[in-house]
């Protein structure tokens, strides 16, 4: 056997392995005594009655979700939203009972099994979504760049607006990630191109072949504690492995080194974390700067040395001056910082997200995509 043929025929194994993989585990999730599934799902954030996502508005007046939140963060707003109750699908009527958290009926009724397309915030709508589009709907972001660049239509790219704040598609919007431009709802700049819905085997590429739909943990291989994803990544054993799995062969961030593309996307955001930083200071002459776990994200950096401290990153110092070229690039970053499965999910769209985010800015930050390598 020539070295073709055998090349082949390991492939064709390892696709064999792969299926018998993905169809022994669907069969075991089919066959799953009820017990079971009810415990992988009390343990699961949708069951999280005292999570923020369930609770935030329980000191409202009146207290209730708003329509515009109900739809994922309540199984009334979501039963709403897809006509489950009678109502028009598509959209949400009344605002959700507050401590409500994801349930059953959520997504087991006749109503969200018809179920085949979603739409995104950009108003771009994904068909043939099957049984993944209840997941979809609520992983699919809140806002879109075309949102951005609607609201800055007609303004100067490089006048800053006072006011202003920094835009993001919400957050955990896994699908609107793994679609990539099919989805359309990174900010894409005008002349390029971008990267559809990521492909990965086709036995994990959609939201419940990987993930346990109760658990909402990634799937386990059948009668294992092992990770469906060790099939093919031995080095998995786990969630904290997975940002050492090696895909690419590419120094994107330009940092000399081949990394896991989890490190790739972390030193692109890096390079564009600085380059909105120069730019806010060549352009509006107010510093930039983020803390990721304090809202609104965006601070004033006072002393302009390129870091948010405990004094600057508190809500009256929250940055207001963004342009509208800043604004989008800005846009770009939280897309890729509030999914963060985002390396797994698609990384080439959130790495060209940010590749030309930086581009857009250089000219005036002095940041450049030198060295820097666009998939």
């Amino acid at each position: 056997m020539n070295q073709r043929n055998f090349i082949v025929v390991l492939v064709l194994i390892a696709a064999a392995l792969a299926g018998w993989m993905f169809y022994t585990s669907q069969q075991a999730v089919q066959a799953e005594p009820i017990q079971e599934i009810s415990t992988k799902y009390w343990n699961s954030s949708h069951a999280d009655a005292e999570s923020e996502a369930f609770i935030h508005w329980n000191e409202d007046d009146p207290a209730e979700i708003p329509v515009f939140c109900a739809r994922c963060h309540s199984t009334s707003g979501f039963t709403d939203f897809i006509g489950a109750d009678g109502s028009e699908a598509g959209k949400v009527d009344a605002p959700g009972k507050i401590n409500d958290p994801i349930s059953c009926t959520a997504c087991h009724s006749d109503a969200a099994h018809a179920l085949d397309s979603v739409s995104f915030p950009s108003g771009n709508e994904v068909s043939g979504t099957g049984k993944n589009s209840v997941c979809m709907s609520c992983h699919g972001g809140l806002s879109a760049g075309t949102g951005v660049a609607k609201a800055n239509e007609g303004k100067d790219l490089d006048v800053p607006m006072e006011g202003s704040s920094m835009q993001g598609p919400h957050y955990f919007h896994a699908a609107a990630v793994h679609q990539g431009t099919d989805a359309g709802v990174g900010y894409e700049y005008e002349g390029k191109t971008y990267v559809g819905a990521f492909k990965h085997a086709n036995t994990v590429d959609s939201c419940v072949s990987c993930h346990d739909p109760h658990s909402l943990h990634t799937q386990d291989i059948p009668e294992s504690d092992a990770s469906l994803c060790s099939t093919c990544h031995s080095n998995v054993s786990g969630w904290a492995d997975y940002r050492s799995v090696s895909m690419s062969k590419v120094d994107y961030d330009g940092d000399g080194t081949v990394e896991p593309v989890f490190d790739e996307i972390e030193g692109m955001k890096a390079i564009l974390i600085e380059a909105l930083g120069k730019y806010s200071i060549a352009v509006t002459g107010t510093g930039f700067g983020v803390n990721f776990d304090a809202y609104p994200y965006a601070f004033i950096d006072t002393n302009q040395d390129g870091t948010i401290d405990e004094s600057e990153g508190i809500f009256p110092n929250q940055y207001n001056t963004f342009t509208p070229r800043m604004q989008r690039a800005a846009f770009n970053l939280m897309f890729a910082v509030k999914e963060p499965a985002a390396y797994v999910h698609n990384a080439d769209y959130v790495l060209q997200l940010m590749y030309d985010a930086i581009e857009d800015l250089s000219e005036l930050s002095g940041v450049t995509t030198a060295g820097l390598t666009r998939p």
